[in-house]
């Protein structure tokens, strides 16, 4: 009796001690498989982005003694859940859930029950809350890695800290959801990709058939019921517009639901179907979705704090915007370099403007343009008002093109400059913000590309409709109060190089952004007149790299046998 009591009460006290050793056994398991992981990289993307990601990690689990921010007794939490739901939206922002290893982190979260499959859950839901948070924030690319006209340096976010501030919350996508540009612009792009998403999934549109003659308002062309079947999915022209008795009639509901799709894609509003109008038609809706996207990666770019006031120029859709507090208190038409001659992005600060300014011709210029014209008419430089001088200094002294041996010459080695007046290639008036590049707001003589659509004719400045007006918001903006516009104008009438100098500098901000949403609510798509969409499309898909496919054994319970291994290809 004595016997069976003790071998009875020795079974319940190696029970009570298994119950109690088994779960310290298993924190151990999970922390030296943790340590293992961080240690080895195990599983986690193989670039050198990653691998600093891989010492912030190792540091954030050493600060907490290893301790999970996502695991409790062997299962992951509810704020483990609010994180993959959170990395499962990614797709809004124009980002990739798979690029944060969503497919495998499901299913580690399903069957992960191992110390191993834990500690790999564990890191897969700490990395991908840093890199989404990360590419969120600032950007997946570093803007000036992928296109050398892109001078704008990838804002550093302190990885570290985020990661901390996420696992300290409750709701680590709350958090996320914080981190994108609050601007009007990217959460209007955010609501257009949904929307162009949405029409992809439904089929989209079928393409307009091409022609080789263009058709003017008025005529009859088999290709109208296929064109208004085309701009009634994006709205230009609506469901239950009347259809003429002849369907082939170019009819004027149409023609001007045509003039509006034109006009939201930044061509000519002419109402004419021709090559470009169908070349903008046909772009498919899953294209215009990923032009979306790659604007919204744009704009994650861009500084958070823009200034108080602060000049925006969009290259791509020829346009300047000032604004105020967060207001756009003036827009303006734009000039921008030609394709040969692009404009480049940057950020600068706007310091002084000139009156009546000289224009000190770049020797490129000088070289190409006015050299070949001068050597075969010596007067072109008097009528076009350039003069010679010596050479660059303060001292420079005037040189006359009539003493020089032009039959002998192979260069002008001469500094040209063109004197204020109504033939200055900077018109009355230029807007500095000093660069490297050499590029300005100023007037210009040629007023008539105003009217033009596709406004890229300048050698890289940016000329600007109706300057004086511009100039006048710039100096009330920055409080330069003793320079009214009756001042101005008057400063103008003089004729002479006249300086202002702005009483505090004012941002501004040169951008090339090809999708945006109007204020009517439409949204609007431009060309890529420099290539720049092409090459960061081109970069996004080289940005992506495979997820090691080594992983961990999901087992049913501690000490089980393997349940099966599960595979993740996914791609970031």
């Amino acid at each position: 009796m004595g016997s069976v009591f003790s071998r009875g009460f020795a079974v319940g006290l190696l029970s009570c001690l298994l119950a109690i050793t088994s779960p310290v056994l298993a924190a151990r398991d999970f922390t030296a498989a943790l340590q293992q992981r961080l240690a080895g990289g195990v599983n986690t993307p193989q670039n050198d982005r990653d691998s600093q990601d891989l010492a912030t990690l190792d540091k954030f689990y050493d600060q907490r003694k290893f301790a999970p921010a996502w695991i409790d007794h062997g299962k992951p939490t509810a704020k483990a859940g609010l994180l993959l739901t959170a990395l499962q939206k990614a797709a809004q922002d124009g980002l990739n859930p798979a690029d944060y290893g969503v497919a495998r982190i499901t299913t580690l979260m399903e069957r992960g029950d191992s110390p191993d499959a834990l500690a790999e859950l564990e890191v897969l839901l700490s990395h991908g809350a840093l890199d989404y948070g990360r590419d969120l924030a600032t950007g997946r690319l570093a803007p000036m890695s992928i296109d050398s006209e892109l001078y704008v340096e990838k804002r550093e976010i302190d990885t570290l800290a985020l990661l901390n501030r996420l696992a300290g919350v409750e709701d680590a996508g709350a958090e996320l959801s914080a981190l994108p540009p609050r601007r009007s612009e990217y959460q209007h792009l955010k609501g257009a990709l949904q929307q162009y998403r949405e029409l992809a999934a439904a089929g989209g549109w079928k393409p307009v058939p091409m022609a080789d003659m263009s058709l003017k308002p008025g005529g009859n062309d088999d290709r109208l019921p296929a064109l208004r079947a085309r701009l009634a999915v994006t709205g230009e022209l609506p469901v239950d517009a009347p259809v003429p008795e002849d369907p082939t009639l170019f009819d004027d509901a149409t023609i001007e639901a045509l003039k509006t799709f034109q006009a939201r894609h930044g061509l000519e509003p002419d109402g004419v179907l021709g090559k470009q109008t169908l070349l903008a038609l046909n772009i498919t809706a899953d294209q215009r979705a990923a032009q979306i996207a790659m604007n919204m990666e744009r704009w994650r770019w861009m500084p958070i704090d823009m200034g108080r006031s602060y000049i925006l120029v969009n290259l791509a859709a020829f346009h300047l915007s000032i604004f105020d507090q967060g207001n756009v208190v003036h827009e303006a038409r734009v000039v921008v370099g030609t394709s040969s001659t692009r404009t480049p992005v940057f950020s600068r600060k706007m310091s002084y403007l000139e009156v009546n300014p000289y224009w000190h011709v770049p020797a490129k210029i000088v070289r190409d343009e006015i050299f070949p014209k001068a050597k075969k008419d010596p007067s072109y430089l008097a009528k076009q008002g350039y003069e010679l001088l010596s050479d660059w200094s303060e001292t420079a002294v005037p040189v006359d093109p009539h003493s020089l041996d032009w039959a002998h010459m192979t260069r002008l080695p001469y500094r040209v400059r063109q004197v204020p007046g109504d033939k200055n290639s900077l018109g009355r008036i230029k807007m500095m913000f000093p660069n490297e590049f050499d590029v300005y707001l100023h007037d210009t003589p040629s007023k008539n590309l105003f009217n033009r659509a596709n406004r890229s004719f300048s050698h890289g400045c940016i000329r600007v409709e109706h300057p004086f007006d511009v100039a006048e918001t710039i100096l009330r903006l920055t409080g330069t109060v003793d320079w009214p516009r009756t001042r101005l104008d008057e400063a103008l009438a003089s004729g002479q190089r006249t300086i202002v100098r702005l009483k505090q500098p004012i941002p501004i901000h040169i951008s090339y952004v090809t999708a945006f949403v109007a204020n009517d609510g439409s949204v609007n798509f431009r060309s890529d007149i420099y290539g720049r969409d092409r090459k960061l499309a081109t970069a996004m898909r080289a940005s992506r790299v495979k997820w090691d496919a080594v992983e961990a054994e999901a087992r049913l319970a501690p000490g089980g046998a393997a349940a099966g291994r599960a595979t993740d290809s996914g791609t970031r």
